[in-house]
């Protein structure tokens, strides 16, 4: 029995592995390697700022995982975590599952450093709360500065009623979260039931995380608003990557519509989560947003795309050379330790 779970387990892994490539060759495929290398050659070196500007930010988002992880992060150092967290953020992001692929890769790469199966879930998802939160946060403080500009009215026109819907939904999401965090309620999951099937079982783990999650939030206030802090800061400075492209391409603009640019569109990508790569659901983010803000030349949104994507293509790489090394270390940590 025990060994039959073992190989199917071995069999999942292996499932998930073809399809992280099979995407990510899908993705490749997709990619107009001459357009991308025309753009490169016309950006230049100024490419290498927007690696900087991503590196940047993914290291303060594995900052804001890293202080989740509570007593247990003396045992791995945030530049170590910043390897574990590129692989499951490209994982996440070429993978059917999406960020739960990738969320739950993340806690299993933790195992072989002594942090316990409970942390590392409960750290992960944290982190992930408070990435959500403070992107709202970020979201909302843009559309109040669009609406505070003669031409931001002008952009909220054309997009009509889907704005205030948005916005709506996002701020009912929000506040209803935080009460809920804050509500005292039950803050054990030793009294929940036993799951008799495997629906039970799905409900019972959801269940169990989010209990953990408000036991996180009232026990550890400090750490969950200095994790906010940290991925709030996170989003302003990888939302530098939209403004520099727009310098970069001779328009007059300011940080704000970068910040305003790179929110909106994530919101874009999580509707199309499922869609691996978030294959043209990206683009066309790019698009509508860039046409929000006046600037509506075809020619644009497409360069645009282009060096995100070529972005997403350096990071790729970067991932899987980070992989090999996390391999190599997590075989050396478990042989040192059996």
């Amino acid at each position: 029995m025990g060994r039959s779970i073992k190989i199917t387990k071995k069999r999942v892994k292996q499932l998930l592995l073809i399809s992280i490539v099979v995407f990510i060759g899908i993705f490749l495929w997709n990619t107009d390697f001459q357009s991308v290398w025309k753009e490169l050659r016309g950006i230049g070196f100024r490419f290498l700022y927007l690696l900087g500007i991503t590196y940047l930010a993914y290291l303060i988002g594995t900052w804001s995982w890293h202080v989740c992880l509570g007593k247990e992060r003396s045992k791995i150092s945030v530049f170590r975590l910043f390897s574990l967290r590129q692989v499951g953020e490209t994982v996440g992001l070429y993978n059917p599952t999406s960020i739960i692929g990738g969320d739950m890769l993340k806690a299993e790469l933790l195992k072989p450093y002594g942090i316990s199966k409970s942390v590392s879930i409960n750290s992960v998802a944290s982190s992930r709360v408070t990435a959500v939160l403070s992107q709202i946060l970020l979201f909302l403080g843009a559309c109040v500065w669009l609406i505070s500009n003669p031409a931001g009215m002008q952009a909220i026109q054309r997009l009509g009623w889907v704005f205030y819907l948005i916005v709506v939904v996002l701020l009912v999401a929000k506040i209803g979260l935080f009460i809920w965090l804050s509500k005292s309620g039950k803050k054990h999951t030793s009294s929940l039931k036993k799951p008799r099937n495997f629906l039970e079982k799905i409900y019972h783990n959801i269940l169990k995380l989010l209990i953990d999650i408000r036991t996180f939030y009232q026990e550890n206030t400090r750490t969950f608003w200095f994790s906010y802090a940290l991925a709030t800061l996170h989003w302003i400075v990888g939302s530098l990557e939209f403004y520099f492209i727009l310098l970069f391409l001779g328009f007059d603009v300011q940080p704000m519509h970068g910040l305003l640019l790179d929110m909106s569109v994530i919101v874009f990508k999580s509707l199309g989560a499922i869609v691996p790569g978030q294959l043209g659901v990206e683009e066309l983010g790019n698009k509508l947003m860039l046409a929000a803000i006046g600037i509506t030349g075809a020619s644009v949104w497409i360069t645009v795309s282009i060096l995100r994507r070529a972005r997403q293509l350096s990071w790729i790489v970067i991932g899987f050379i980070l992989y090999l090394f996390i391999k190599k270390e997590i075989n050396h940590v478990a042989t040192a330790t059996s």
